[in-house]
């Protein structure tokens, strides 16, 4: 490990993490932590509208916010789209759509073990008409006018605007949905539940609209194809190489409106619950779709829906004064962490060992640079453990250490370490050394039971060392999953145990979100081997 030097904080540089240029600002709610490089204006604007959407979805949702275990999702906010590009993120465990061009690398979404991100280019949009599928359209409209179609006018449309905070909004609606009422859903019913309250508007007397359809939706279907329900509902849309049409989240919207605002008739609202629940209990998405019947009259109905201009919005009359958030300004050493946070989960799983490597080399040496800033001896720490290098991982929690003895987190990954360490080592110390680690981890997890960190380390000292976890651990990493629903990672270690004590039914329910969801993972191609090969083991003569 490099050595600390005695620069000031205001010297960092992250080589191979780009840092966030410019003045940020933090802004909590009950809710919500809010990182932003615009003005504090803006950033209050925005935390307060974010409190009033989760009360808005808490309202329709019925959930009881007074009882919510639910951790804090994270949101930071870029100045510019090349964010995406400069921190070389992809949305592994997120990814939706897929969209057409222009409307995709919006936003960053990871639903973390140790609390959910939300990263947003505080960019609109530019949604470009001018597509094949629109020109096609003209061409035939003009042979429906006696002209020949390379005889007309071209008629050149100009973009359309779709505000960035649609994407805020919209990934905000998706992560309250995934926490609070977390199941597998089709990609398409996120994409669209995100959409419908992309659109929301905070008013003035506190009222919030929501549900309203997007600006321009005519202009962009007529431009990308218009919506085939048959194809979304059965997954086709997915498939490499589809044309019919080209998703978007006007598509999404127009879909979760249909059957959510629309006022099914009580046969169809039967018939998609019934798709729903398919989904839900691991059906694929083709054979979930027998559940709605003709495909052929779904489309009718919808097509009439589209018809019949009732697309109208909804309007909550709870009235939510929201939350003056407490902001404060972020330190040059606290600014240079963002990038590195952001990064720290695709970096640390990446399996090619020789970036993964190039990437630590370059965290290492920039944050030494920062002096003796407790911040980025954390971060340090969590990349060291998780990379497997205990003692480096102990040199900088033992530096956060010295100063608060009572953090819990440094305390985790000093336990993490110090039980990594003794699982390796000889049988006559590796006892009495792994006791000693665990009750490190025993100290840090009453001292937050929202902190899923000391929590995880102590139930995977267990499992790691081959030894079954006491109930107390079992029931820590059940409290992980209450606090992160959506985090994939939990309901895996709790599977693998679970199966190794011959309780595969058990596994897979909690597995159940994770295996069928609609955003594939690291963790739902793990799970999915780990359940196949149990019942491949259970189906065996005995």
């Amino acid at each position: 490990m490099a050595q600390v030097a005695n620069h000031p904080a205001s010297d960092i540089l992250v080589n191979g993490a780009v840092t966030p240029p410019g003045k940020w600002n933090r802004a909590e709610t009950d809710h919500f932590v809010v990182l932003s490089d615009g003005s504090e204006t803006d950033l209050r604007r925005t935390a307060t509208n974010l409190e009033k959407l989760q009360h808005l979805l808490a309202r329709l949702y019925h959930i009881d916010q007074a009882h919510d275990e639910v951790g804090k999702l994270t949101v930071t906010l870029f100045g510019k789209r090349s964010f995406f590009k400069d921190l070389g993120l992809v949305n592994a465990r997120s990814a939706e759509g897929p969209y057409g061009a222009g409307l995709s690398d919006q936003r960053y979404y990871d639903p973390r073990t140790d609390g959910a991100v939300l990263a947003v280019a505080r960019a609109d949009q530019i949604v470009d008409l001018n597509t094949p599928e629109a020109r096609e359209r003209d061409c035939d409209n003009a042979m429906e006018n006696d002209q020949d179609c390379l005889d007309a006018n071209r008629i050149n449309r100009e973009p359309v605007l779709r505000p960035w905070t649609a994407a805020l909004y919209s990934g905000v609606a998706q992560h309250f949905i995934l926490t609070h009422i977390p199941s597998a859903y089709p990609r398409w019913y996120l994409d669209g539940v995100g959409a419908l309250f992309s659109t929301v508007v905070m008013r003035s007397d506190g009222v919030v609209d929501y549900a309203a359809p997007p600006l321009y939706y005519k202009q962009v279907l007529r431009a990308y194809g218009s919506v085939r329900i048959g194809d979304v509902v059965t997954g086709r849309y997915l498939e490499p190489g589809y044309r019919r049409m080209v998703w978007t989240p006007y598509h999404a919207w127009l879909m979760a409106h249909f059957f959510l605002y629309s006022g099914l008739k009580p046969a169809r609202q039967r018939s998609f619950s019934k798709y729903m629940s398919a989904i839900a209990r691991g059906t694929p998405m083709a054979q979930a779709a027998d559940e709605l019947g003709d495909l052929r009259q779904l489309q009718h109905e919808f097509n009439v829906y589209l018809e019949s201009s009732i697309l109208y919005a909804r309007s909550d009359k709870g009235k939510d004064p929201g939350q003056d958030p407490i902001v404060t300004n972020l330190s040059p050493a606290q600014v240079a962490l963002i990038g590195p946070r952001l990064q720290m989960d695709a970096r640390i799983e990446d399996d090619n060992a020789v970036r993964r490597e190039d990437w630590l080399h370059g965290l290492r040496a920039s944050l030494a640079q920062a002096g003796d800033v407790a911040e980025a001896h954390m971060l340090m720490a969590e990349a060291e453990c998780r990379d497997g290098h205990d003692d480096l991982c102990l040199q900088q929690a033992e530096a956060v250490l010295a100063r608060s003895p009572d953090n819990t987190l440094a305390l985790a990954w000093k336990g993490m370490a110090l039980a990594d360490k003794a699982i390796n080592e000889p049988a006559d110390k590796r006892s009495a050394d792994l006791a000693f680690a665990r009750q490190i981890l025993l100290s840090a997890a009453p001292a937050d039971h929202g902190a899923a960190i000391p929590q995880i380390a102590y139930f995977r000292s267990f499992a790691k060392a081959g030894e079954t976890p006491p109930q107390q651990a079992l029931i820590g990493m059940v409290k992980v999953t209450q606090i992160n629903p959506a985090a994939p990672a939990p309901r895996l270690y709790l599977a693998e145990e679970l199966v190794r004590e011959g309780r595969s039914d058990l596994a897979k329910t909690i597995m159940l979100p994770v295996l069928y969801g609609g955003y594939a993972s690291h963790e739902q191609a793990l799970g999915a081997l780990l359940l196949g090969r149990a019942a491949a083991e259970q189906a065996q003569p005995h």
